[in-house]
Order: C-alpha cells, then sequence, then structure tokens
C-alpha cells in the first residue's frame, strides 16, 4: 500500500513539475530579454515562443529546435532579432507589423513550417546564413528587401512573394510547387528566376521585369503574367497546362513591353489561351504543336499575324479581334462547328478589339476579317479531320 501511495505520489510530483517546466509549455510569452534568457537551457521549446511588444533587442539563446510557432507581431519596438543556434521552427515563423525591425540574425535556421513575414518596412536583408531549405508555405509581403538571399527551397506548396518595392530578384532552386506560386506587385524590374523548377500547380507572374522558367514542363492548374514589363517570354519545355476535372488557363493580359512569346513544345490547354491588351505583341506564332485547348482561344490586341498550325481540336470558342487588317480566310472559317465547338468570330480593322462573349461590330469593327489583301493572317493546318463536340469548356474570366 506504501509503495502504490509512493508510487502515486511521484507520478503527480512528475506532472506538476512538467507543468511548470518552461521547456514544455504548449505557449510562452516573453517580455524582456531576461525572460529569453530563463530559456537558455531548454534546447527544445515544446510550444509556441511569442515576443512581446516592449522588446527591442531580443537574442534567442540555447533553443535549437521551436516546436510551434515563433511569433512577433505587433512589437512596435523591436529593432533586432537574433536566434544564433536555432534549427527548426516546426510550426509558423511569424512576423507582422514590425515597423523597425532593421537586423535579423538566424544563422542557423534551415526548416520552418511556414514563413509568414508581413510589413517589415524597415528590413532590407534577410539574415539566414544556413540557407532556409525547407518550408511548407512562405509568404513575404511589405518589406525593403532586396534579395530572398537565405532562402533556398527545393519543394513548397505556396509561395507567394508581393509588394516588396525593393526587391531586385527572386532566384529560388524549387523544383515544384504543389499550391500556388505568386511573384506580384514588387519591383517593377525584378528578375523572377526557377531554374529548376519542372512542376508547378498555379503560377502567376505580374509586375516583373524578367521571367525565367528554362525547365517548366507542366502546370496543373493556371498560369498567368499580367502587367510586366519584360520583352520576351519563353518556357522552352512546357508541353501542358491544367487538367481534365479542373481545367487551366494561360493568360497574357496588359503585358505593354511583350513582344515575342515562345512556348514550342506546348501541346495541350485544358484552359483557355488568352492575349488582351499586350500592345506590341505583333506575331502569336509561339505555339507550332499546340493541338488540343479544351477551352477557347481568346486572343484581342494590336496584332497582326497569328498562326497555331497544329491546331485540331478547341472545344470551346474562338475570339480574335484586331485593330489590324486581318484575313481569317475563307478557308479558315470553314473550321467553324468542327475544329472550333464554340462560339467563332474573327474580325479585323476593330476600333476596341474585345475579349471573348464581345461584338466586334459594336465595337468599331468592319469586315476587315474578310479582307483578301489584308496584311495578317491566321492560319491553321487544315488537314485535321473534325473531331466529335463536347461541351464548352468555361472561358477565363479577367
Amino acid at each position: 500500500m506504501l509503495g502504490k501511495l509512493l508510487f502515486t505520489s511521484l507520478a503527480v510530483a512528475g506532472a506538476v513539475n512538467a507543468q511548470r517546466n518552461p521547456c514544455s509549455a504548449s505557449s510562452t510569452t516573453v517580455e524582456s530579454q531576461a525572460d529569453l534568457d530563463a530559456l537558455v537551457t531548454c534546447t527544445t521549446l515544446g510550444g509556441d515562443l511569442v515576443l512581446g511588444p516592449n522588446l527591442v533587442i531580443a537574442t534567442i539563446n540555447g533553443i535549437r529546435t521551436i516546436r510551434g510557432s515563433l511569433i512577433a507581431a505587433n512589437c512596435v519596438d523591436l529593432q533586432q532579432l537574433t536566434a544564433p543556434e536555432l534549427v527548426t521552427i516546426e510550426d509558423k515563423f511569424n512576423m507582422t507589423s514590425l515597423t523597425v525591425l532593421n537586423q535579423l540574425n538566424f544563422n542557423s535556421l534551415r526548416t520552418v513550417g511556414e514563413i509568414y513575414w508581413q510589413t517589415l518596412p524597415a528590413l532590407s536583408n534577410l539574415g539566414l546564413a544556413a540557407q532556409v531549405t525547407q518550408a511548407a508555405k512562405v509568404t513575404i509581403t511589405d518589406t525593403i528587401l532586396e534579395s530572398l538571399e537565405g532562402i533556398n527551397l527545393v519543394t513548397t506548396s505556396q509561395f507567394n512573394i508581393n509588394n516588396n518595392r525593393y526587391l531586385k530578384e527572386v532566384t529560388v532552386q524549387l523544383a515544384n510547387i504543389t499550391g500556388s506560386l505568386a511573384i506580384e506587385f514588387n519591383s517593377p524590374s525584378v528578375a523572377a528566376s526557377f531554374p529548376n523548377l519542372t512542376w508547378a500547380n498555379n503560377a502567376t507572374f505580374r509586375s516583373c521585369g524578367s521571367v525565367k522558367l528554362p525547365v517548366l514542363t507542366t502546370v496543373n492548374g493556371s498560369l498567368g503574367f499580367f502587367e510586366n514589363t519584360f520583352e520576351t517570354l519563353s518556357t522552352p519545355r512546357l508541353t501542358a497546362v491544367g487538367t481534365g476535372t479542373e481545367g487551366g488557363d494561360i493568360t497574357f493580359a496588359n503585358n505593354d513591353a511583350l513582344v515575342n512569346v515562345s512556348m514550342p513544345q506546348l501541346q495541350t490547354i485544358f484552359g483557355t489561351l488568352q492575349f488582351v491588351n499586350d500592345s506590341n505583341v505583333k506575331d502569336i506564332d509561339g505555339f507550332p504543336k499546340l493541338s488540343v485547348v479544351h477551352g477557347s482561344i481568346d486572343i484581342s490586341g494590336d496584332f497582326e499575324n497569328a498562326t497555331f498550325p497544329s491546331i485540331r481540336d478547341i472545344r470551346g470558342g474562338f475570339n480574335l479581334q484586331t485593330t489590324a487588317e486581318f484575313d481569317c480566310s475563307q478557308e479558315f472559317d470553314r473550321f467553324e462547328g468542327s475544329i472550333v465547338k464554340g462560339k467563332y468570330v474573327c474580325e479585323g480593322v476593330v476600333t476596341n478589339p474585345g475579349t471573348e462573349g464581345t461584338d466586334p461590330t459594336t465595337n468599331g469593327g468592319s469586315n476587315g476579317g474578310n479582307k483578301k489583301n489584308s496584311a495578317g493572317k491566321f492560319t491553321v493546318n487544315k488537314s485535321f479531320a473534325a473531331l466529335p463536340a463536347l461541351a464548352l469548356f468555361a472561358a477565363f474570366v479577367l
């Protein structure tokens, strides 16, 4: 009986000690450097570490692993954050609204569950000497970072870099992105380079100075380029965009400097191919192997020539409207209802070219689409037989 009571007492004492053990707390809030120094013996912190609002210079010594999150939110006086031995943050590394933070020193950090950094208007350097190579999600927004040196992931589910006005380059060794990739509203000269990216789910590039995707083979969702300042885009290995169940669009919109697009291996688009308001694109001829479009082809602007020599099946509609004189040709028009399963529109000399669903004759159009001596042309491989009609796939809407 005495042994049983002793065992029970020891168990209760152990539980009490565990509760008092700062290393095993589910969440620890520190208000001063002294509070941080009290954790120096914790090589592993069992829960979250939350930095209080009064810290100015914070140094996390001793801790190598945080099993929860590291949270620094609205610490308006925090200027410097250092964690020399920290290797792993299993949950979120959250830095939000740190308006005077100007120095970050995480020289051993390599693995993070999620990086979420928002509104860090004084931070120009990451201070990640060991390089973070694992993170399931990355969101970096509203900083003055000039580069992302120190973040070098192989795989992630989300990579969202936006509104960093001084950012000059985004070069990451990612091989695949299972969720979304978005590079948007950073410096208009930002160079986005993904030299090893072979597979992505959804990818959006907006306001970029250059985009390099040399080995991208498949995009499972949509691929969009908006308001960029580069002149050329090439995806030399891209073969397919979208899936049969989810669709997937390729969109070029409002890229004023864009002149040339080359996708020489692209064969299938499960959504819509769209060019709209890309004023310097005069020739749409970078899709020599494009064979099947499950959605629509929707191109409008100032282009003079367009060619899709391998097209055999457009299961949605076809909309071509341009300000230039354009010969749609009787030979191509006869494919309406065969290659093109949806509504067919092809018109040149349109004052205000519109996207799919607009009427070119109400936008200032003439009968330029059938002019025999016009400067441009639309061509299609006429040797393909008609395919069975399928239901119209929903067109992309900006």
